[in-house]
């Protein structure tokens, strides 16, 4: 078995080219016990760079998900708690969801994947969730800011003052759901007077349970590898 270094709970953010060489080199190892070359990657990715290859692996260590032993042909190792199995999933991103106002349209977009350990799900099926990047301010209360993903879980077993997913009118908006006698109320996580709740008796559907926030730690940074 391969071994790896330890891993604190975290994920990363993967282009779909990204996911495609890491997928490979994953099922690379659980197939045969030691990792690809870099030329069976050039051939794999059909290029013929050997430096195109070693920029996906370097954007791939840079993101946390695996290290390289640069002394051997096939060093490559997955990050992963103590040499045990890396314990990962990998969801598709499938839009942006609005924080503010019906600003966002409720549309699947998969050329963004998140990769992330397990425990994010907190002990919910991989196929029940689904990511949604958070777009506004109006949930800044709620730890919820603009490009941070928002883990959710697909269900209708939705509780007074649950953070959800709700889409009303093709639109998809993160809010604070609470329920009075005859209305639905979706609720600001703000202090700014501009945000305001929107009351709703039909017309619009709850999507799901907000479980957990990853923080958007690179709004700031530059892609390095932008066409990769």
């Amino acid at each position: 078995m391969y071994n790896g270094q330890m891993m604190s709970k975290k994920s990363s953010t993967l282009t779909s080219k990204q996911k495609r060489v890491f997928d490979y080199i994953r099922d690379f190892l659980i197939e045969s016990n030691a990792s690809p070359t870099i030329s069976e990657l050039a051939k794999f990715l059909g290029v013929s760079s050997l430096r195109t290859v070693t920029q996906y692996l370097e954007s791939l260590e840079k993101k946390g998900l695996i290290i390289r032993c640069h002394h051997q042909s096939r060093g490559i190792r997955l990050v992963s708690p103590s040499g045990s199995a890396l314990q990962t999933v990998t969801l598709p991103v499938v839009s942006a969801a609005g924080c503010d106002n019906m600003n966002v349209f409720a549309e699947q977009a998969f050329d963004e994947f998140i990769t992330l350990d397990r425990d994010f799900l907190a002990g919910t099926k991989p196929e029940n969730v689904v990511v949604f990047r958070a777009m506004g301010e109006s949930m800044i209360d709620a730890g919820i800011e603009t490009g941070d993903l928002v883990l959710t879980e697909i269900t209708t077993d939705i509780r007074q003052k649950d953070k959800v997913v709700a889409v009303v009118e093709g639109m998809a908006l993160i809010k604070q759901i609470n329920f009075s006698p005859n209305a639905v109320i979706l609720s600001p996580m703000s202090q700014d007077p501009q945000y305001r709740p929107i009351i709703m008796k039909r017309n619009f559907q709850v999507f799901g349970r907000v479980i957990e926030v990853i923080k958007d730690s690179i709004r700031n940074e530059e892609l390095v590898y932008e066409n990769i």
